[in-house]
């Protein structure tokens, strides 16, 4: 199992948040997403062999959600978006009725595909 980041996201989403969710944290997370755990989201950018996957994510930092896209035949789990869970913009509703939440995950979905084929990203071992 791996964790993928690609730079974008890890620019965009995770540094600013890194203080209160570890690289660990995010980890373990992503190694749930893939046991099965968390609400699979629907999107509209459809990447074949994948599906979307959010989970709620703790540490003693505070409460927050994670949106993984899962490549659940190569088991592997990129991170797309983080968030506070009291975010008011995307955190407390991260579902695709959400204007704000949809337009951030295209983004970020772009981002993600346009730095995997340019190979700007790294891998971490579940």
């Amino acid at each position: 199992m791996k964790l993928i980041i690609t730079t974008s996201i890890k620019k965009a989403e995770f540094e600013s948040l890194s203080k209160t969710f570890s690289l660990d944290a995010v980890k373990i997370a992503a190694k749930k997403t893939l046991q099965g755990l968390g609400e699979n989201i629907k999107s509209s950018t459809k990447i074949s062999g994948t599906v979307l996957r959010k989970i709620y994510l703790t540490s003693t930092g505070g409460a927050g959600r994670a949106v993984f896209l899962l490549q659940i035949s190569s088991v592997k789990s990129v991170l797309v978006m983080i968030r506070l869970k009291n975010d008011k913009q995307i955190g407390a509703n991260m579902t695709v009725k959400n204007p704000k939440f949809k337009k951030a995950l295209d983004k970020n979905l772009d981002s993600i595909l346009t730095d995997w084929e340019n190979g700007d990203f790294e891998e971490y071992e579940l």
